[in-house]
């Protein structure tokens, strides 16, 4: 899922002061996602006015009605009160053989054409006090899965992704601190639907700092996060001293501690016409040891265990052109290779990550001229576990790419065309072939669409008709266990109505 601020009209700066490129921010997701554009992290969250097409007037902000009643007395401004945000796609598809249409893809990061229901909804509280002080307030909570149309269940999946506070120009002026949860994100690559560098969901806190005339960013943070497996907590029952039930005894706790550290500079500026950044980064992951229960009185050590990731980026972007291209670099070693939420191993006797690695290089970039625009996003990676086994399914490299150009008709409404390929290789043999595992998967997809707020790639919301036909290979079509369809299927369509929307949320830095 990526957000994105309505880039004003000729790239003016938006009524806050705040030019288009530094509105931005990025996407989902529960493995869920950053913004393609060349914004600050996190920026300070904008009042949510869209930007009207041209020879339009924007609305006046005002004040919240449920600002506090103090915030006149105090010589607060008015953007002190309660605030609404929201990032959500919903579709209602069909794959035109009598069933419901579904994601087909292969690979970790994939195209985002035929993604299925996500939806935040935030709130929260800013207030500017004495001084130049100002603090905010935010929760943020996530919607996934089927609705109950689709299961008859009354039930949804649901994840609270920001619980935090925040104090800006803490102690001195442009010093951030914050506790809590949080989405902690840099820029995505919209179209793949993922953060290749900083995207940490952590609990915890850290420390946001401007420097050099706001040239550079500097960026900490420590959290924790513990997966409810095995290898990281297990829950016994056992006799209790007293009564009748049973009691539950926590054998194994060893949550994961990340530290993650960035550094932005802005070459010529941050509010220039035509500018660039770069940005260094490193994370460290730390695992105690412990021991867990493998059957009565037989125990398993589990050592100590930790890893890194250090990584960077260069950005650059055009105003007057609405353009912008980030490219990634990350390398992760240990720990480091696997998502903070993930679990290393199940089963097997590896017992650290020591000998797993990750290298990653993506690239995003937008431009847009007259009623034309074009989205690209593409990545590589190669990854390989900690199992020293040759031929390992979990010893891999895949890569996509994606082009989506743009044209419109008049100021409201466009048509999209989507194109697609990803491919992904392992080192374990086909049972068939012989050969190395390997599948390839072409998307070529059409979406008409309005946009009420006028032009722009990330204009929002959009209201859409979604095409999308996926051609596999015989290579790919083997990757399903014989008895799915999809083992047999070299196409498979995805055609339905669809809705995204995005604003005022502080999770992708707007």
């Amino acid at each position: 899922m990526g957000a994105y601020a309505q880039p004003p009209e000729e790239g003016l700066p938006s009524e806050d002061g705040q030019p288009w490129y530094e509105r931005g921010g990025g996407t989902d997701a529960p493995d869920d996602g950053a913004g393609d554009t060349p914004s600050p992290e996190e920026e300070e969250p904008a009042l949510a006015v869209p930007t009207p097409p041209a020879g339009e007037t924007a609305p006046e902000s005002s004040p919240s009605e449920t600002s506090a009643p103090s915030a006149a007395a105090e010589g607060t401004s008015n953007r002190s009160g309660f605030f609404f945000g929201s990032y959500g796609r919903i579709s209602a598809v069909s794959n035109l053989r009598g069933g419901l249409g579904r994601e087909s893809d292969i690979v970790a990061f994939n195209p985002r054409i035929d993604e299925d229901l996500y939806f935040e909804l935030e709130l929260r509280r800013e207030d500017e006090l004495v001084g130049n002080l100002r603090s905010r307030i935010v929760a943020t909570v996530a919607f996934t899965g089927e609705f109950f149309h689709l299961d008859s269940e009354f039930d949804e999946n649901i994840a609270v992704r920001n619980l935090f506070a925040e104090v800006q120009n803490a102690l001195v002026d442009d010093l951030s601190l914050w506790v809590g949860s949080r989405m902690w994100r840099g820029d995505d690559v919209y179209l793949l639907n993922f953060w290749p560098l900083d995207n940490l969901n952590t609990v915890g806190g850290g420390i946001d700092y401007r420097a050099l005339d706001e040239r550079l960013d500097l960026r900490l943070a420590v959290g924790l996060a513990r997966p409810d497996d095995p290898f990281h907590r297990q829950v016994d029952g056992t006799v209790a001293n007293s009564g009748f039930l049973p009691a539950d005894v926590v054998v194994l706790d060893r949550p994961r501690t990340t530290v993650a550290a960035k550094a932005t500079y802005f070459l010529f500026g941050r509010r220039v016409e035509r500018g660039a950044k770069i940005s260094l980064y490193a994370e460290g992951h730390f695992l105690p040891e412990g021991r867990r229960n493998i059957e009565f009185g037989i125990t398993e050590a589990l050592p100590r265990d930790g890893g890194y990731v250090l990584g960077g980026q260069l950005g650059g972007w055009d105003v007057g052109n609405r353009a912008f291209v980030n490219l990634f670099f990350k390398w992760g070693r240990g720990l480091g290779a696997y998502n903070p939420l993930g679990v290393p191993f199940r089963v097997g006797g590896v017992m650290d990550s020591q000998r797993a690695r990750e290298a990653l290089v993506a690239l995003s970039a937008n431009w847009e001229t007259g009623p034309f625009g074009l989205q690209v996003g593409a990545y590589y990676r190669n990854f390989r576990d900690a199992d020293p086994n040759v031929f390992d399914r979990n010893h891999m490299a895949e890569g996509a790419v994606n082009l989506r150009p743009h044209v419109w008709v008049g100021d409201h409404a466009g048509l999209s065309m989507d194109l697609s390929y990803q491919a992904l290789q392992m080192s374990a043999l086909d049972e068939v072939t012989g050969k190395v595992v390997r599948g390839g998967v072409t998307k070529i997809g059409f979406i008409p669409f309005y946009s009420p707020f006028g032009r722009g790639t990330y204009t929002r919301p959009h209201l859409r008709i979604i095409y999308a036909a996926t051609i596999r290979d015989d290579g790919a079509q083997r990757l399903y266990p014989f008895e799915d369809p999809r083992s047999r299927q070299s196409v498979e369509h995805f055609l339905g109505v669809g809705a995204e929307w995005w604003f005022d949320s502080t999770s992708y830095g707007f």
